[in-house]
């Protein structure tokens, strides 16, 4: 996202000249007017579109990280310099502003920097007619480059009762207005939703809540990836850092685990290797053993067989001295 394009860096679409405004009647501009006390007021519905608006875009504007850029809501604008109350409140609006200096009270578009809005929406009041008949010509005269108007009656409705298609305008949930090849500002969309800013970059969306339909940016048409609010983008922040959180601390237990194992699996080693040198000795005590029998069985052998040939000599050397002595047969004859 941050490496979206700047808005003002996008191909400039040339606006009608609007020098020489026409008035609602020649000469006659007070129709127009819009005085503080005719700004003022706004139903619970209408506030919480804007705030969930005015808040998704500046997070938006964040996220693309698009400097020189300023998101804001009822901030007058006039465009004719000799008729000041002349002017529109647009509920919420981008435009290019320094982002080091502070919102003028009004822009007044005929001086140095000051600009008319790039993107501006509107929420639909119960002065339903006003807002689709007079609000589109003063923003097409005060030289938008986008308007998007959200009617928060005609949401999932195509016709309001009461209301047949020749007896005025069909009140549609989202209309989007942009500047056509002559420069003027015309209605390209009007529905349900889905329709795509060429400034922004995002779609038009109706969301349902418990609170009944909302308007909604989001970066595909069907309303599934919500462009997520300041506040919204603050509790995902907060979820991922707890999700972050859990999985660093699962993956702690688990590698203590692991380790736990692993000093386990050694202890076994060398249980076992102890083991091992253990039986070997044995085993080499035991050969040990098995020589020295061996080898004292063979000395007692040996000392057997020496003790025999000693009896048998002495056996031998007693009945040399037990036989009588052989007689001399000459030695007789001559006695």
């Amino acid at each position: 996202m941050a490496n979206s394009p700047h808005p003002l860096s996008l191909a400039p679409t040339p606006l009608r000249p609007t020098a020489d405004p026409r008035p609602p009647r020649p000469g006659d501009w007070s129709p127009w007017y819009l005085t503080d006390e005719d700004d003022m007021g706004q139903s619970g519905q209408q506030y919480e579109c804007i705030k969930l608006l005015e808040d998704s875009l500046q997070h938006l504007v964040q996220e693309r990280q698009w400097p020189g850029l300023r998101v804001g809501s009822d901030q007058f604008f006039a465009w004719i310099e000799a008729e000041p109350l002349v002017r529109l409140s647009p509920d919420v609006y981008l435009v290019p502003w320094p982002d080091d200096r502070p919102l003028p009270a009004s822009f007044q578009v005929w001086r140095r920097g000051h600009h008319p809005p790039l993107v501006a929406f509107e929420i639909v009041s119960e002065d339903w007619r006003k807002d689709y008949d007079r609000i589109p010509l003063m923003y097409d005269q005060l030289g938008v480059k986008e308007l998007f108007i959200f009617d928060p009656g005609a949401a999932h409705q195509i016709v309001l009762p009461g209301l047949e298609a020749d007896q005025g305008p069909r009140r549609q949930a989202w209309q989007h207005f942009e500047r056509d090849a002559r420069g003027a500002l015309t209605r390209v969309f009007a529905g349900q939703g889905g329709c795509q800013s060429g400034v922004l970059e995002v779609f038009m969306v109706v969301a349902d809540t418990d609170l009944g339909p909302r308007p909604r940016l989001a970066f595909d048409p069907f309303g599934r990836a919500l462009v997520p609010t300041i506040a919204e983008a603050e509790r995902q922040r907060a979820e991922d850092e707890r999700q972050r959180a859990n999985a660093e601390r699962r993956r702690a237990r688990i590698e203590h685990q692991r380790a736990e194992d692993e000093k386990r699996l050694k202890e076994a080693e060398a249980q076992r290797a102890d083991a091992e040198h253990q039986r070997a000795e044995h085993e080499k005590h035991l050969k040990e053993a098995e020589a020295q029998r061996a080898d004292a069985e063979r000395q007692r052998a040996d000392a057997e067989r020496q003790h025999v040939k000693t009896l048998e000599a002495e056996i031998l050397a007693l009945r040399a001295r037990l036989s009588p002595p052989k007689s001399d047969p000459d030695q007789g004859s001559s006695n």
